[in-house]
């Protein structure tokens, strides 16, 4: 409750949450928050230009999600394996693969995250991502909008793949209509984006 406040109160002066994990440390029972820099590669990209592109499997499941949302996506930034680790706690030793992509705005806050965890690491990256979760409802609970995205937000596991979901895009217009109706919209897109997901991984 004491490190949620601390960063709590970073967030409310500085706008930046910085989560420092220490690596030499086996107990890595807590999820951090840090806003990263977007440029560093993460483990399974490749740079086009100046982009980077999402490379293997995790590749078409973005895709696919991108085909059926269209321009409702709006995460834009990749996370590093770095980056995710010193946001969610989730390490490298912790899964075979992933995809992290986040808005990179300072109002932003669609996300989305899908691990595919190692043998017996299912439940620690499912809790580091609730973690996660629950920490960005009290750094948001004050914004109505980002407050119902993240309320709105799935964390479902497909056989070994956890996949934390957390769009909805714009949803300024469903404000005055009340949380109800900001959160119904949320929730249908995440569950668009669920079902595509695990249709692909299913079929593989």
């Amino acid at each position: 409750m004491k490190k949620n406040i601390f960063l709590l109160l970073i967030f409310s002066t500085s706008l930046l949450l910085t989560g420092c994990v220490d690596k030499n440390k086996n107990d890595e029972s807590h999820a951090f928050v840090d806003e990263g820099n977007g440029e560093e590669d993460a483990v399974n990209t490749l740079q086009v230009g100046s982009k980077y592109k999402i490379v293997g499997p995790m590749d078409e499941l973005k895709d696919a999600v991108i085909d059926i949302l269209d321009s409702n996506y709006w995460p834009d930034t990749l996370l590093s394996s770095e980056e995710l680790a010193e946001r969610t706690g989730i390490s490298e030793n912790m899964y075979d693969d992933y995809m992290a992509e986040y808005q990179h705005t300072e109002a932003g806050i669609d996300m989305m995250i899908i691990v595919k965890a190692k043998e017996g690491e299912i439940q620690t990256v499912e809790r580091y991502l609730n973690e996660y979760r629950e920490l960005l409802l009290n750094i948001y609970s004050n914004q109505p909008q980002n407050r119902a995205k993240i309320s709105a937000s799935r964390i479902e596991t497909i056989e070994n793949y956890v996949c934390y979901i957390q769009l909805g895009a714009d949803i300024s217009s469903l404000e005055k209509q009340g949380n109800d109706a900001m959160l119904a919209h949320c929730q249908q897109e995440n569950e668009r984006a669920l079902d595509i997901i695990e249709k692909r991984i299913l079929d593989t």
